[in-house]
């Protein structure tokens, strides 16, 4: 399955996930906390499709990643480790690529690929292609994806103004 992540340009969302048809399908919002963040995936009907909760400054921060009521995965962000700067928990998942460039996949334990992840321009303008391969890791892929993309845009995944 194929999504597009758009960075949102108003202070509202920080992302807008768009699907194959070019049809929103998802917005990421956001509360600060005084050391951490939440950010949510609402979907069309205003539902709450995923949550995240984050700890931590920028260089380093730990991310749990609830799909209705149960945790599904936890992400830890060292971004000064040299040799594994992102760690899954919950799923047996890795992470390989550039994380500055945007251009990564996750990879299950015997190397197949679960999503991948790269910018493009196609008619939604400048964003990232989400490749998912199996729809049942679709929410818990995209939130690794909206953990990744707003590490690097600004340092913690809450919405921001656009400059």
């Amino acid at each position: 399955m194929k999504f597009y992540i758009k960075q949102s340009t108003g202070t509202e969302a920080l992302f807008t996930v768009i699907d194959a048809l070019g049809q929103s399908v998802y917005s990421v919002t956001g509360d600060s906390l005084s050391i951490g963040s939440k950010v949510y995936l609402i979907d069309n009907n205003q539902n709450e499709a995923a949550r995240i909760f984050s700890l931590g400054i920028s260089a380093m921060s730990k991310y749990s990643i609830s799909i209705g009521d149960k945790e599904r995965a936890r992400v830890t962000l060292n971004l000064a480790a040299s040799k594994q700067p992102i760690k899954i928990k919950g799923v047996s998942w890795k992470f390989r690529g550039d994380l500055l460039t945007r251009s990564y996949d996750l990879i299950d334990l015997d190397s197949a690929v679960v999503m991948t992840h790269g910018r493009c321009w196609n008619e939604n303008g400048d964003c990232f292609a989400v490749d998912i391969a199996n729809q049942s890791n679709v929410l818990l892929c995209l939130c690794f994806a909206v953990i990744l993309d707003s590490t690097v845009i600004g340092g913690s995944p809450k919405a921001i103004p656009a400059s």
